[in-house]
């Protein structure tokens, strides 16, 4: 048995604001969830994506690029400073090749073969240094001594400076010229010449006037 027509109705009506009130409510959540969605988007924008500061590769000129600079630099400064060490050493050699050329060798107006003659710093543009370039430092010097001693045959090869037979020969910085020469039975440059072209017969005749050729060593005046 129903209630009254008015009873139905009363119960209809709170039915439905029950239902209106849960949309409401409902409605309220939702906007509250996309606000926060929102929210969430905006504030990861412009952020790195995950992982991607791990490795923090650094752009030119940040800190991650002057980091590296110090560690170059103090590389570059220790082979100037290993070449710089070198050159010192070769040039104390020289100098004792220089002292025992002088001891054995004085300068006293005999003929002899000049084979080399650098100073520290000379360019050669016909000729390789053992670094590679046509600049001889003494390093390269005393190497290209070595090998004219070790390759020359038949003669006395020995070194002395260029003021040692030639006062005021110098370069234009005011360093001698490290001389290379072979002692022979010389009695004049004929002699030197005709040697020159037997031991460097296998060197071009236009380059074996620079390899090989006669000087008189003067005794200092």
């Amino acid at each position: 048995m129903s209630g009254a027509p008015w009873q139905d109705h009363a119960a209809e009506q709170l039915t439905t604001r029950a239902l209106q009130g849960l949309c409401a409510v409902l409605g309220v959540v939702l906007v509250v969830l996309v606000a926060l969605l929102a929210l969430r988007t905006l504030g990861g924008a412009g952020q790195p994506a995950l992982g991607a500061d791990v490795v923090g590769v650094a752009a030119p000129g940040t800190a991650g690029a002057t980091a590296a600079a110090p560690a170059t630099a103090s590389a570059g400064a220790g082979l100037v400073g290993a070449r710089a060490a070198a050159d010192e050493q070769a040039l104390a050699t020289l100098q004792e090749l220089r002292a025992q050329g002088l001891a054995e060798h004085p300068p006293q107006g005999q003929w002899v073969a000049q084979l080399a003659a650098k100073s520290v710093g000379t360019t050669d543009p016909v000729q390789t240094a053992a670094n590679g370039s046509s600049t001889f430092y003494a390093t390269d010097i005393l190497e290209q001594t070595r090998r004219i001693a070790s390759r020359t045959a038949g003669g006395d090869v020995f070194v002395l400076a260029s003021t040692d037979f030639a006062p005021g020969t110098v370069d234009a910085r005011g360093n001698p010229y490290w001389t290379t020469f072979a002692t022979g039975p010389f009695a004049d440059a004929g002699d030197v010449r005709t040697w020159c072209d037997s031991v460097f017969a296998d060197v071009p005749e236009r380059e074996r006037v620079n390899a090989c050729f006669p000087e008189q060593l003067l005794p200092p005046s």
